[in-house]
């Protein structure tokens, strides 16, 4: 009895390895937030996705990751691309913008991928007060 469980529980915890990111793997976030590593981790914890655009600046400190809204999962920039994402470019994004990139998976640290980046484009947060449409 004890052999079929432990043989159960092997094959259910390797198949939870399945669905991670090895190094290698081929990443297309489209509409990822750019937040700070804590709100993410809170937001993928939590369930509460208002975490991601309500970070406050002084959180990027545990640095920046771009989470990806549809698989719950945050994705470290490296900054070794050939399309290399600028600092500037995150913080005009941070906090309502969105990234779209495709990329590749070069390392995992700390159980978070690290994406080389191919192709992206940023379009920033909008600033206070410029919904002009009916209310």
């Amino acid at each position: 009895m004890f052999k079929k469980l432990s043989l159960f529980f092997l094959i259910i915890f390797s198949s939870l390895n399945i669905c991670e990111d090895k190094i290698g793997d081929e990443v297309e976030i489209n509409s990822g937030v750019v937040t700070a590593l804590t709100c993410a981790t809170d937001a993928q914890r939590t369930g509460n996705l208002n975490l991601l655009s309500d970070c406050p600046l002084a959180e990027v400190n545990s640095g920046y990751v771009v989470f990806d809204v549809a698989e719950k999962k945050f994705y470290s920039i490296s900054d070794k691309s050939n399309k290399k994402i600028y600092l500037f470019e995150m913080e005009k994004a941070f906090g309502g913008g969105r990234i779209d990139l495709n990329g590749t998976v070069t390392d995992v640290i700390n159980g978070i991928p690290v994406v080389e980046t191919k192709e992206y484009s940023i379009v920033p947060k909008p600033k206070a007060g410029n919904f002009k449409g009916c209310l």
